[in-house]
């Protein structure tokens, strides 16, 4: 599903986004619009809890202006994956926005629900020339309480819990890199015994979802 015209996965498994796109036309099973691609299946209702991490490096080769999407990570209906480069204005995403505030005057992150942003977290990297950094997040589903947790792994905190969530259609996790100029954004998936789950990083979720 990876939209080839505008990122690749390279030989480290990492999605990356393309500083030049391609001009090829688009195979017919793969993304068109979204800039980067989503799970081979939807997250299961099942009741249980799922949960994945992120980890993204960024890094700016000058100063951005407002609002440049730098990476996004959330689910969506399978309907609302490839209507437009993002699934943060959608009406039934859930996502993590990363891009550039002039507010703050750095990178910052937004949470997103249903098209709307319901918080705004200043301050990821600076938006300097030749700032970088790594960004590593964490997504809690869960199907029976309908909501989902967005967990900052580096700061080792909950950043928000999202309720009511709208699972009335299996929910896909989306991956999306943008480029930064010249310089690309990466990111690479942590499933399985690859996320380092420590007995606080448990209790963190059990409170943020009670």
């Amino acid at each position: 599903m990876v939209n080839l015209n505008r990122t690749q996965v390279n030989a480290e498994g990492d999605l990356v986004s393309n500083i030049w796109p391609n001009a090829t036309p688009a195979e017919e099973d793969r993304l068109k619009n979204f800039w980067g691609t989503c799970s081979s299946v939807p997250l299961a209702r099942a009741g249980c809890l799922q949960y994945f991490e992120t980890e993204a490096r960024v890094g700016l080769e000058k100063p951005l202006n407002e609002n440049v999407l730098l990476l996004e990570v959330g689910v969506c209906p399978k309907e609302e994956r490839d209507i437009k480069h993002s699934i943060g204005g959608r009406p039934h995403a859930y996502c993590l926005d990363v891009n550039s505030c002039t507010t703050h005057e750095g990178i910052c992150r937004a949470i997103r629900k249903e098209g709307k942003r319901v918080l705004h977290l200043p301050d990821t990297i600076p938006n300097t020339a030749g700032a970088s950094g790594t960004l590593h997040y964490g997504i809690v589903y869960d199907d029976a309480r309908k909501k989902i947790v967005f967990i900052d792994v580096k700061e080792n905190k909950v950043m928000s819990t999202v309720d009511k969530v709208d699972s009335s259609q299996p929910l896909w996790p989306m991956f999306g890199v943008y480029s930064s100029g010249k310089s690309p954004v990466s990111m690479k998936l942590v499933v399985g015994s690859d996320i380092n789950m420590t007995e606080e990083k448990k209790a963190m979720i059990v409170k943020a979802l009670a």
